[in-house]
């Protein structure tokens, strides 16, 4: 539960502070009050522009206030550090009113410091003679120890107080102090001994109807008033009274707004805009530099149950670093409380994902695995394919040439079947002009006999002129047929022989009686005395012919007929 806002619980509230009496501390202080002004605007405009943000996007604005939080705290340390130098260059009433404004930028921010400057204030020589000074520094020391959590120091220096001796301004700064400090032991309560927070509870809000009193300002008035709404459960009316408020409020009073219209949605089952009005808090929070805040670990712990652990985690740990920073007691233990909670659930978390990585990783090995052996097995199967198609590339080879050497062998029967029918026509033709030419020799010899002519007949019957002619058509017929079997014989022939020995045809000659005999030799007829026969020879001249020939081949005159057939 925060405290209730006052003029004096904001920062160097320049309401608050005499100016000084002559032209040169006039422009200073002048010039101080004006940049908190500017910065009091631009944190307003700031707040009012981020009204109409989606929530994702407050978080990340969010994330990015805390992540430059040191610079906003240093901007706190360098005001704080010029309102002491202007302090202690300045005397009496200002030197006062300076120290009292470097208290407040201290309260929220480091405890310490903040009794530090009391002290300071103590050691003025005002202090001695102004008795409201000395007792608003026995009550800012008490607000301070109630920061703390030293609740029974705080009450005892507020028992001690004697109000007769207050003013009016001093009056309301004992009730706030009073019910700030009994707000942050109901606090602590809540988290320690739950069961006696309602009766503490009930003693912080019974200093309400005693501030209003004496507080004059109309914004703070009507933010006290949303505070007994809340408290007796008219939630509905708090949170109308708050946005109609928000128009008129400072920077200050608009963060406490967001910050009880957050816990007014919650008690409404809005958990939205609860959401979106904490996150809100949280930002105003970080932003103005404070370290003693709830709005945080409170988000922490909603962002929590949403599942956002990562978020909560890292809220919680900036909320406990400044709560050591401030020296608030209350604030640690209430991150204290939370931080275990959090802290278990993102270990488990992380050790659910550490499990995924290793089941991850793990999965991806027996992949790799499995992948390495399927590589390895489709790199055999591939080897073996190459293999296969080299085989298969190696038969098709052998089949287009065994295909060839069919085709050729077909032709080769086909040319051997025209050659047969040319030997078959030819030699009937043949075989019919022998008998023309026997049927005309019968009739010349009948004529002649018919004739008495027996002379005639007689040198008819002796001359050997019709044979030889019938030799000579007969070889060249034989040269031609052989010729077309073996169009290359005469070529190859000669290969076998010494260059000087070639045999070629005369002009106008097929072949050579030489080349006969070995064309014979090549057709398969070896025998001497049937070669003789057939070209009209003796056997010694065909054996003369054979032997010359060997004489003259180029390698083993043994098988020089065996290579001729071969031809």
């Amino acid at each position: 539960m925060l405290p209730i806002p006052s003029p004096f619980s904001s920062p160097c509230p320049p309401e608050r502070l005499t100016l000084p009496h002559t032209n040169y501390m006039k422009a200073i202080y002048l010039s101080f009050i004006i940049s908190l002004f500017w910065a009091n605007f631009s944190s307003l405009q700031a707040q009012t522009d981020e009204e109409q943000l989606p929530v994702a996007e407050l978080l990340e604005r969010l994330d990015d206030v805390i992540a430059h939080k040191e610079d906003y705290q240093q901007l706190r340390f360098e005001r704080a550090d010029s309102l002491l130098k202007f302090a202690y260059s300045r005397k009496g009433d200002e030197r006062v009113q300076a120290l009292v404004a470097l208290y407040d930028i201290y309260l929220h921010f480091q405890t310490d410091s903040a009794l530090s400057t009391l002290d300071k204030l103590r050691n003025l020589p005002e202090y001695a003679t102004d008795r409201q000074l000395q007792i608003r520094c026995q009550m800012d020391e008490a607000r301070v120890y109630g920061m703390m959590g030293l609740y029974h120091t705080a009450f005892t220096m507020l028992d001690e107080i004697n109000l007769n001796e207050c003013d009016a301004s001093s009056r309301l700064r004992y009730y706030n102090v009073q019910h700030a400090v009994r707000g942050w032991r109901a606090d602590y309560a809540l988290h320690t001994v739950p069961s006696i927070w309602p009766q503490m509870h009930r003693e912080a809000r019974n200093w309400h109807d005693s501030i209003l009193l004496y507080e004059p300002n109309e914004v703070n008035r009507t933010i006290i008033r949303t505070n007994s709404y809340y408290d007796y459960g008219e939630y509905q009316l708090c949170i109308d009274s708050l946005l109609e408020l928000m128009a008129n409020c400072n920077p200050e009073q608009r963060t406490f707004a967001y910050s009880r219209l957050s816990e007014a949605y919650g008690k409404t089952n809005k958990p939205a805009l609860q959401l979106r009005y904490l996150i809100l808090t949280a930002i105003a929070d970080i932003r103005s530099g404070i370290t003693e805040y709830m709005a945080l670990p409170a988000l922490a712990a909603q962002l929590f149950q949403l599942g956002d652990i990562d978020r909560a985690y890292s809220y919680l740990f900036c909320a406990l670093e400044d709560a050591n920073l401030c020296k608030s007691n209350l604030r640690t233990i209430e991150v204290s409380t939370i931080f275990p909670i959090i802290d278990e659930s993102r270990h488990e978390r992380l050790e659910h994902e550490k499990r995924d990585t290793r089941l991850i990783i793990a999965s991806l090995l027996l992949i790799a695995l499995i992948m390495t052996l399927v590589i390895i097995a489709l790199i055999r199967l591939n080897r073996k394919l190459q293999t296969t198609r080299k085989l298969l590339a190696q038969a098709n080879n052998d089949l287009k040439i065994s295909n060839q050497q069919l085709q050729k062998a077909n032709s080769d029967l086909l040319l051997s079947d025209h050659i047969k029918g040319d030997y078959l026509m030819n030699y009937l033709s043949r075989s019919h002009n022998y008998l023309g030419s026997i049927e005309s020799i019968q009739r010349q010899m009948l004529k002649l006999v018919q004739s008495r002519q027996i002379d005639e007949l007689t040198k008819k019957l002796k001359s050997t002129d019709f044979v030889e002619e019938e030799l000579e058509k007969f070889y060249a017929d034989f040269d031609h047929l052989f010729l077309t079997l073996y169009p290359n014989f005469v070529e190859k022939f000669n290969a076998l022989l010494k260059p000087e020995a070639a045999i070629l045809p005369k002009r106008g000659e097929l072949l050579t009686t030489e080349l006969r005999i070995f064309a014979l030799i090549r057709m398969g007829e070896t025998d001497s005395s049937k070669i003789a026969n057939f070209l009209n020879y003796s056997l010694t001249t065909i054996y003369n012919y054979r032997s010359r020939v060997r004489n003259n081949a180029l390698g083993d005159k043994e098988t020089f007929e065996q290579e001729v057939m071969k031809l």
